[in-house]
């Protein structure tokens, strides 16, 4: 059965890495890509399907992800959630954290660390396996 992924990115570029990220895995799975632009675009999305993964990006315009994780949260959407940020500030990754996030990954991605962090969401595993960056 193919594994949903909904990847909440502002970043054409970005995006585009991702989705193409997710046709290169081999984890035994297909995988479903559902894409959005900002968390605005995100929630209907979110409140209609049950994912099994979240791309979402920390800083976006409309909606931030940190507003779309509460709002998930609000609406008890339980999906794990890889939060994205090119931004190193360690408040909103506490933020993020605090709020039930599975991980925090920075750009530019490193993929290794990245097809560990889906593998590890996917399959139910706790974060806390979750090797520490190099």
């Amino acid at each position: 059965m193919p594994k949903r992924v909904l990847i909440v990115e502002d970043d054409p570029e970005v995006m585009h890495v991702l989705q193409e990220f997710f046709v290169g895995l081999e984890h035994g799975y297909n995988y479903e890509i559902e894409t959005a632009t900002d968390g605005m675009k995100a929630m209907p999305l979110l409140r209609r399907t049950q994912f099994d993964l979240v791309l979402l990006d920390m800083r976006m315009p409309r909606m931030d992800g940190l507003e779309v994780l509460k709002k998930m949260r609000d609406h008890k959407i339980r999906a794990p959630v890889l939060m994205v940020t090119a931004n190193e500030d360690a408040e909103a990754a506490g933020e993020a954290l605090s709020a039930g996030i599975f991980a925090y990954v920075p750009k530019p991605f490193d993929l290794p660390r990245l097809e560990h962090l889906v593998a590890l969401a996917i399959s139910g595993a706790p974060p806390a396996d979750a090797p520490p960056d190099a």
